[in-house]
């Protein structure tokens, strides 16, 4: 199998011609540390974390038990001063020289053997000079706009590139990516998400910026054109068209076909306005009446696209992108890792019957036998680079950690459960001390308030605090958190090698495409055939 058409970001120290070396020393790291990432952190007194899963050498390094004798106990100075050094091991590979070597090697290989994702525009050459009206802009904030000026104009560039016209924005949300595809590169795109609720949300969206662009809409849903003289009027050619639809590659694929098959019998008069669902239903034509005729005639190809495609839509997108011949580019932004599906179902994941796999994709980590499981695919959502410039908020992470696991210690050894139960999300105002916290946690748990007393909390925790436990709990939470990253460059590989393996595919490529302090999880996928 060749590699000849992928196109990587990889570390500087791997020969960009010969990928699979890259794939086997990632995932020799990942699977050496496998049992750092996969301990959760709830676990961390009940099962003994930090003798079990950090190395005693490692341990040792930290020294927390010394550092304790020597400052007569925890200040809050040098509390501060020893989470701000944790943050920069974090978001820097900061560290000792005196550390053993071993420990040296982990954090420097944490950082050497992840994809770069630093932003790579320059790898498609793009510029993104087109500016986006304001009145296409209702809903968005800092970070979507940040992320959708960017993807629109990548997309714009890759339609221009393989003479595309058609979109499909899967798990398309409130419309936003799809507003300005349409709006703004003229371009025909159909919205699909699953959600109904967020379907009228950007339909909500997109009347109210067709109103202000004076784009006019017949039948039932009419908007008054006050602009008839705007500019955008005479040179429309783009549409958007909303539908709740739950997507699998036969769902998707029939569409698709509906779609196509009426575009042939389409002239002005019968470009009119409808409800897409329906007309799925009945045969109809599936066409929104903004997208011109000509242009529905000489278009047979699609580019099927999706930011931050949520769980295994991703998976799923890359699948449509394979099997559908008309789908001739795939762009894809994935997130929530921790909803994708593996070939062997994890006993703490309490999945019921088969599911359709969604990670692996490719034959050569399935080859592998390369699994993850849930907590590991949690950690692979960990950006630690931006800790430090969170440093209030991952301040406070730290202190969350230790009172989640402290908690479960003390209902653990007060036998008012018997595993880890799911807290779920707590007010911030819970937070403000230990004993707050509790009291919140067993409201939400329905266990009695009396179960554990206020005088008791404080004493749990001003006990294990003294005795370093939030020390050990914050260098366990880092160290763990450098390994996400490594995580998230397995899967994003994965999905490359997986495209690569067709031979239809002709290019396949993925780069940083957002700044990663605005948004997270920024890489993106592209496939052409």
């Amino acid at each position: 199998m060749s590699t000849r058409k992928i196109f990587l970001p990889l570390p500087h120290n791997y020969d960009k011609n010969n990928i699979f070396d890259y794939a086997e020393a990632l995932m020799s790291f990942c699977k050496k540390y496998s049992k750092i990432a996969d301990a959760h952190i709830v676990d961390f007194f009940t099962k003994n974390i930090w003798e079990e899963v950090i190395p005693k050498e490692w341990a040792d390094a930290f020294n927390v038990e010394h550092m304790n004798e020597n400052e007569g106990g925890i200040t809050e100075e040098g509390e501060n001063k020893f989470m701000n050094k944790m943050i920069r091991l974090a978001s820097f590979c900061e560290y000792e020289e005196d550390w053993p070597e071993s420990l040296k090697q982990f954090i420097r290989d944490t950082k050497e053997l992840v994809l770069t994702r630093e932003i790579s525009i320059n790898d498609l050459q793009m510029e993104c000079e087109e500016s986006i009206d304001k009145r296409i802009l209702p809903g968005m904030n800092e970070k979507k706009l940040h992320e959708v000026r960017i993807l629109s104009c990548l997309i714009a560039k890759l339609t221009k590139e393989n003479k595309i016209n058609s979109i499909i924005d899967l798990g398309a949300g409130q419309g936003y990516l799809s507003r300005v595809l349409a709006y703004t590169y003229n371009l025909c795109v159909l919205a699909i998400d699953t959600s109904n609720v967020q379907t009228c949300g950007a339909q909500k969206y997109q009347f109210r910026t067709e109103k202000s662009l004076g784009l006019s809409r017949k039948g039932k849903n009419e908007v008054d054109c006050n602009m008839k003289s705007d500019k955008l009027v005479r040179e429309k050619k783009g549409g958007l068209t909303h539908v709740t639809h739950h997507v699998t590659s036969e769902t998707l694929t029939t569409l698709i076909s509906e779609w196509n098959m009426n575009k042939e019998q389409l002239n002005v008069e019968e470009m009119r306005s409808y409800e897409l669902n329906k007309a799925v239903k009945d045969d109809k034509d599936i066409v929104d009446e903004s997208c011109s005729v000509k242009q529905l005639k000489q278009d047979y190809n699609f580019l099927i696209c999706g930011l931050h495609s949520c769980g295994e839509l991703s998976s799923t997108m890359l699948d449509l992108f394979i099997k559908n011949e008309e789908m001739k580019c795939v762009v894809n932004v994935g997130c929530c890792y921790h909803l994708l599906h593996e070939n062997e179902i994890s006993k703490q994941e309490g999945l019921k019957g088969e599911k359709k796999c969604s990670f692996p994709l490719s034959k050569f980590f399935k080859e592998k036998n390369f699994f993850m499981g849930l907590t590991i695919r949690h950690l692979a959502c960990q950006v630690p680079s931006r800790w430090s410039i969170q440093q209030e908020l991952s301040i406070k992470a730290f202190e969350h950690h230790f009172f989640r696991a402290l908690l479960q210690y003390i209902l653990i050894e007060k036998g008012l459960v018997e595993s880890a139960p799911r807290i779920g999300k707590l007010h911030h105002r819970s937070f403000t001390s230990f004993s707050t916290y509790c009291n919140a946690a067993l409201k939400k748990l329905s266990l009695p308030l009396n179960s554990i007393s206020q005088l008791e909390s404080g004493k749990y925790y001003s006990e294990f605090k003294q005795k370093g436990f939030m020390r050990k709990i914050i260098i366990f939470w880092t160290l763990r958190a450098m390994l996400g990253p490594c995580f998230e460059s397995i899967i994003l590989l994965d999905r490359c090698l997986y495209l690569s393996e067709n031979n239809f595919v002709k290019e396949v490529k993925c780069f940083g495409i957002f700044d990663e302090l605005k948004s997270p999880r920024n890489m993106v996928i592209v496939g052409i055939k």
